[in-house]
């Protein structure tokens, strides 16, 4: 084929307790990249959307970085244009790069017909994701590919692991309108954590796995609770504890921060009342001089895939 189109969903990485561990893919909200074979080289033709911020330079942009390492890993001549369509929106603690960077290197391996496996792609992913985030870390472009949730036991070498998925979850999103970039998040983050929040964190994140494992909703409600890293960056979310008391006044059966944030998630059982957490959520914000836009999901179980034109 001489060109593709391909999808790739936002994700919530860290899911509460799981730090740079567990992350899983979300529906409604991804990115599209369409690639087509050129004779040398990555160049990023256009990009559309929600593309603020996003640089069109291919040694600059997660997608542009993503295809030129699955070329290299493919080692076959030839190059690709990319045609970006971003749906995720960028800094605000939904995988935004990684989405990209999951597309690319999909649709760069298909398009060439290669031999990597969508586990093979993590690596490509991650590496792009790394170049423009500044961490190494699997956690957004490992469910983005996969799809559901996933594991990172190792990132070195880079070992994961999908979890699977649980099917009465839905998720409500609130992201106030302001940029928080993985950079700015990751800089607050402590060198030494107490003995008893670790502890917390780890039984938490293994009661997550039990939960997706099992498709238990009721576990996974439980342990939605972040002892280490919320606190922490919750300084620089205006309104956040406010805004995650009354998402569980609300009927909420757990809150916490999107990835490295400024995205507020909390979990439900069904629509209405994922509606009715939402609103609580927004007002919250709003009462905190914070515009936010919300966003009812589920979790996306395919992962990166095709798409008709």
């Amino acid at each position: 084929m001489d060109s593709i189109k391909v999808f790739a969903p936002a994700t919530i990485g860290n899911i509460g307790p799981g730090f740079d561990v567990l992350g899983m893919a979300i529906t409604s909200l991804g990115d599209y990249v369409e690639a087509r074979r050129t004779a040398t080289g990555v160049r990023i033709a256009e990009i559309t959307g929600l593309k603020e911020h996003i640089p069109l330079e291919a040694e600059e942009n997660s997608a542009g970085i993503a295809a030129k390492e699955v070329l290299r890993l493919l080692n076959v001549d030839g190059g690709v244009e990319l045609r970006i369509h971003k749906n995720v929106p960028s800094a605000a603690g939904l995988g935004s790069s990684a989405a990209s960077a999951a597309a690319a290197a999909f649709a760069v391996n298909r398009l060439f017909d290669g031999a990597l496996t969508d586990n093979d792609l993590i690596f490509p992913a991650t590496v792009a994701e790394a170049a423009v985030s500044g961490g190494f870390f699997a956690d957004n472009t490992a469910p983005a590919l996969l799809g559901g949730a996933t594991l990172t036991r190792c990132r070195e070498p880079l070992d994961v692991i999908k979890l699977g998925s649980i099917t009465d979850l839905v998720l409500v999103v609130a992201v106030p309108a302001f940029e928080l970039t993985t950079r700015k998040a990751r800089a607050v983050l402590p060198a030494h954590i107490p003995l008893e929040a670790f502890v917390e964190n780890m039984a938490n994140a293994c009661l997550m796995v039990a939960a997706f494992t099992q498709d238990d909703i009721g576990l996974f409600g439980r342990c939605v609770n972040d002892a280490v890293i919320e606190p922490i960056r919750a300084e620089l979310i205006p309104g956040f504890y406010d805004v995650k008391k009354a998402a569980l006044g609300a009927g909420a059966y757990g809150c916490s921060i999107s990835g490295a944030g400024p995205a507020v998630f909390a979990v439900t059982d069904n629509i209405s009342k994922a509606h009715h957490v939402g609103e609580a959520m927004i007002r919250t914000f709003r009462d905190h001089d914070m515009e936010s836009t919300m966003y009812v999901t589920k979790m996306e179980k395919e992962g990166t895939k095709v798409v008709t034109r």
